[in-house]
């Protein structure tokens, strides 16, 4: 495999694990308090030293099992079986790199999506900005109506701390000791509740069963970094497979190694400039900053960095386990178990067991997870999966367009990494941290190179598009977009069904977009 040397020291964990020994996290959003330009720094280049990055420095002892202090780097972290293990992650805004005295000249090099922020504030004379329409954040999930992120009087948000853990309590004890570490610098935001504001710290949670809140088990489909350990000993494990059938040598795949298939390897390897600036993308080109002149001795602050996008999203789970019930009802002529997974299999795209339907055959519901299909080849019609799913529309994988070649090609120039959560206590079940029933939803996070070219593209034309497919599918099945007139459609013979979609079982409480540096461009940062 001829790919590029990626500098994984110097990458922030989160883009290279979604961390699933640490189940506990807390998303904090923060701004810098005015006059503490000098002691912001301060605390930026401290915290550098603290952030979890995706692999040691060149020469660091790898042996970090010790107690007392948490791990830095991911290998270190699996290497690390017991004791409090944590991990810590930083993200900023654009108003927040303006806070450290970032110059408009080095302002430009990032992203004009990132620079305007996801929820613009409406000009005179226009009722919706262009991006809150492109993102279809109207209605019930304007940001007029966000808790924190829009438009309301909550204080502006400078950066985010992404907080995990082993354990809830170990959880809590980061939490409080990183805000005595930005004590004096920063504080945390607070929601625009006029009276009753509370602190924008969103508590994350992996299962054990993998689900969100609908039930369904998430992350599955997640692209592959070419250049990355997974990408390389899965070539490697594959090479020695295919010398152990020939006789040559014994076969050894690591443990826990995964071997991807050529098929798997088609589908979801992908450049890694498509989630690193400053590395070649699908389209052999990098992002790089442009102020930065070759014997410059200034830092190029994008290198090694990604941008976040951070949606809270509240889910009406009673809401969409009754219209479940309802349609399966009117297709199956009940609403048993068996009726009602098969109806929210095919809102979804797969099983809430993750087997997808794409050739899962009678048996699916038992089927294990995979995610080594095509829909131009094994399904074009819709028949298996509806063309307007869920999973379909936010990866069609070779299905737009006449070639599905090159439609796969193009697919990966739009994937993001997902390392969302979710939030909020189980349908029927109480808050661990308030004993409470609460509200409940996902924790969306979606790291890309490109915000516009990759999650506003599948947001706006994908999951957002009536015509997707070239067909009249409505909107996506679990979006917060709902059209006047908006239907979801399922495949089937001899008519295909069309269902007047409810109001949308999503609402976008909040969000905003980040950029998430590399290790040494936090330390240029604080310079």
């Amino acid at each position: 495999m001829n790919t590029e040397k990626i500098e994984w020291h110097d990458v922030q964990g989160l883009l290279l694990s979604g961390y699933p020994q640490l189940p506990y996290s807390a998303y904090v959003a923060w701004h810098f308090l005015p006059g503490q330009r000098d002691a912001a720094k301060r605390w930026l280049r401290d915290l550098a030293e603290r952030l979890m990055r995706a692999d040691r420095i060149e020469g660091e002892d790898d042996g970090a099992t010790d107690l007392q202090l948490p791990p830095t780097n991911i290998r270190a972290l699996k290497a690390m079986r017991v004791g409090d293990r944590t991990a810590i992650n930083l993200a900023i805004t654009a108003s927040g790199l303006q806070e450290l005295d970032l110059d408009e000249h080095r302002l430009s090099d990032f992203s004009v999506e990132f620079l305007e922020g996801m929820a613009p504030k409406p000009t005179s004379g226009r009722r919706m900005p262009r991006r809150s329409g492109l993102l279809g954040d109207a209605g019930e999930s304007s940001p007029c109506r966000w808790e924190w992120g829009g438009w309301g009087p909550s204080a502006e948000v400078h950066g985010m701390l992404l907080l995990y853990a082993s354990e809830e309590h170990v959880l809590q004890a980061l939490v409080q000791a990183e805000l005595h570490a930005m004590n004096g610098v920063a504080d945390v935001v607070v929601t625009g509740d006029q009276g009753n504001g509370r602190p924008v710290i969103v508590h994350g949670r992996l299962y054990d069963d993998a689900k969100e809140h609908f039930g369904f088990v998430d992350g599955i489909s997640q692209p592959i970094i070419e250049g990355s350990p997974l990408a390389i000993r899965s070539e490697e494990n594959a090479k020695n497979e295919k010398k152990a059938k020939s006789g040559h040598t014994p076969a050894g795949s690591g443990e826990g190694d995964k071997v991807l298939s050529a098929k798997d390897r088609r589908i979801s390897l992908v450049k890694p400039g498509e989630f690193l600036l400053g590395y070649r993308n699908e389209r052999r080109e990098r992002i790089s900053s442009q102020s930065v002149k070759p014997g410059s001795n200034l830092r190029d602050l994008l290198r090694n960095g990604t941008y976040l996008v951070f949606r809270q999203l509240e889910q009406d789970v009673d809401a969409f386990e009754k219209f479940v019930a309802s349609l399966a009802t009117r297709m199956h002529g009940k609403a048993d178990v068996e009726a009602t997974e098969e109806v929210a299999a095919r809102l979804i795209g797969r099983y809430r067991n993750g087997a997808p339907l794409v050739r899962a055959g009678a048996d699916s519901p038992s089927a294990p997870e995979r995610n080594d299909f095509l829909y131009a080849y094994e399904d074009e019609s819709g028949m298996a999966c509806p063309i307007g799913a869920h999973i379909r529309r936010a990866n069609p994988r070779d299905a737009i367009g006449s070639d599905p070649d090159v439609a796969l090609k193009l697919s990966k120039m739009h994937r993001i990494i997902r390392r969302g959560r979710p939030y909020g206590a189980r349908r029927g079940e109480q808050d661990e941290t308030t004993g409470k029933g609460s509200r409940r939803g996902t924790a969306f996070i979606a790291l890309n190179a490109d915000i516009a070219g990759q999650f506003e593209m599948i947001q706006h034309s994908w999951l957002n598009n009536p015509q997707f497919g070239g067909l009249p599918v409505g909107t996506d099945p679990i979006s917060h977009v709902a059209h006047d007139g908006d239907e979801l459609v399922i495949q089937q013979r001899p008519f295909n069904l069309h269902i007047e979609k409810p109001r949308p079982f999503v609402t976008v409480r909040g969000g905003a977009y980040f950029f998430l540096p590399g290790i040494n461009a936090i330390r240029t940062l604080a310079d």
